[in-house]
């Protein structure tokens, strides 16, 4: 609650000090004010409509056809919509994909650049027993066809 001086106006209320740069959060990411506009965009339609929808209870639209600018216009407007929430959308499918790839290149580097040399023999020795298992499942199943051919 805001407080009062003696003159009786309202005091703004206080808000706890800035924290310093090292602790604030990083501005948002492209995508977030990516959907944040077409958040927006959709109130802005909505309230396109909802005002269409308030002149035609105010009785505005008079004429042969009553309400039939109001119906043209919902539908406009909804057509509207969804052709921008689809060119949004492609263009956001499009920037992902392209940034996964270039994300996903730059984790590999990243973790190669730390990689232990040892892991590479590691990841040899590992692979050299999935074959030789591999190799053996294979050969106890031609055995199992042969012996059910005979």
């Amino acid at each position: 609650m805001a407080v009062t001086k003696r003159s009786g106006s309202r005091r703004a209320t206080q808000h706890p000090p800035e924290a310093p740069a090292s602790e604030t959060s990083e501005p948002p990411s492209r995508y977030v004010r990516v959907f944040e506009a077409t958040a927006d965009l959709n109130q802005a339609f909505d309230q396109v409509i909802t005002e269409v929808e308030r002149l035609k209870r105010l009785g505005l639209f008079h004429g042969e056809f009553p309400g039939r600018f109001a119906k043209t216009c919902r539908l406009s407007i909804e057509e509207l919509r969804a052709w921008a929430i689809f060119e949004i959308t492609e263009d956001l499918y499009q920037r992902a994909d392209e940034d996964w790839a270039r994300f996903g290149r730059m984790l590999r580097d990243w973790e190669n650049k730390f990689k232990d040399p040892n892991d590479v023999l590691l990841e040899a020795e590992r692979l050299k027993k999935k074959l030789a298992a591999k190799g053996t499942k294979r050969n106890v199943g031609k055995k199992s066809l042969k012996e059910g051919a005979e």
